[in-house]
């Protein structure tokens, strides 16, 4: 059955193939234009680099589309993948092509398993290799959505880490007789490798351009990014007005991140410390064994 189902495979390639041949891919604009000038090309690599690049664009943006209209049918899985893609700055086309890229290849295991198993003589039937390629299907294409998460919670902790520097040094800028507006400006340009205060940067930079206060600008990218200690900050900054209020918000804000951040820092050190204390257990067991075999041998009389 399994053969059967590879040959059929086989077939339908080679006649997609053989069909493509038939009816080649249309000119690009620049080999119209050489034919049409006279200019001979030599079916050129460029042509069929050119065909290739397009129709690679054009299955990316489709794989795109098709994550983006499925995606947006959950709205709570939206809510994640959306700022997870957009603070890691992972292209949805990418993130498109890996999530299919996961899924085909783990499903594909399966068909590899079930001519194994039948060239060792063990039957397995139809159901199992189905259910085994809808399971490992769906797994591999979830694969991708757990990595994604992971990497923006770690990029998340970072900016919060960041914003906590930010808010001392606009702090500090203020209380040196700094204008609020100024202080955030500078305090955002003091790092050029910092990711993080470019994207403050950026926010502070939209909101000159439109007009807008400056936490207007950070509440959106609070909001792009899915940071909620910033939207609160530029919340309790909109609500403070202006000069030592805002300050006092500030400082208040960075305590307050520095602490937050502290505790995750203990509760990181408690989750390692509890994985490493059943191998001391283990440890102490096998020490244990060690010690006290002789006596119990020579109690019993019976050696291993």
């Amino acid at each position: 059955m399994i053969l059967i189902i590879l040959a059929g495979i086989g077939v339908g390639s080679g006649f997609v193939l053989v069909l493509r041949g038939l009816f080649p891919a249309p000119l690009t604009l620049q080999a119209a234009l050489d034919n049409l000038s006279g200019i001979r090309s030599d079916l050129s690599l460029d042509r069929f680099g050119d065909a290739a690049s397009e129709r690679a664009d054009s299955a990316r943006r489709f794989a795109a589309r098709a994550l983006e209209v499925n995606v947006a049918r959950v709205p709570r899985l939206a809510d994640i993948v959306i700022p997870d893609l957009a603070i890691t700055g992972t292209p949805s086309e990418t993130f498109a092509i890996k999530v299919v890229g996961y899924a085909v290849a783990m499903a594909l295991m399966v068909p590899l398993l079930a001519v194994a198993a039948a060239t060792a003589g063990i039957q397995v039937g139809v159901e199992v290799p189905l259910f085994g390629v809808l399971v490992l299907g769906i797994g591999g294409a979830a694969m991708p959505f757990i990595d994604l998460h992971t990497a923006a919670e770690r990029r998340r902790r970072h900016f919060l880490h960041s914003l906590a520097t930010y808010a001392s040094l606009v702090s500090m800028a203020m209380a040196g007789s700094m204008g609020w507006s100024s202080a955030l400006e500078a305090a955002s340009s003091v790092s050029t490798t910092d990711w993080a205060m470019d994207e403050i940067a950026q926010a502070l930079l939209w909101s000159q351009a439109y007009h807008r206060p400056p936490w207007e600008g950070l509440d959106r990218l609070a909001e792009r990014f899915a940071l909620s200690d910033l939207s609160d900050l530029a919340r309790s900054m909109a609500q403070a007005g202006e000069g030592a209020r805002i300050r006092d918000t500030l400082e208040t804000k960075a305590s307050s991140l520095r602490l937050s951040e502290t505790t995750a820092l203990e509760h990181d050190a408690q989750a390692v410390t509890q994985k490493m204390l059943l191998p001391g257990v283990l440890l102490m067991a096998g020490y244990g064994v060690l010690i006290f075999y002789p006596a119990l041998a020579s109690f019993t009389g019976t050696h291993l």
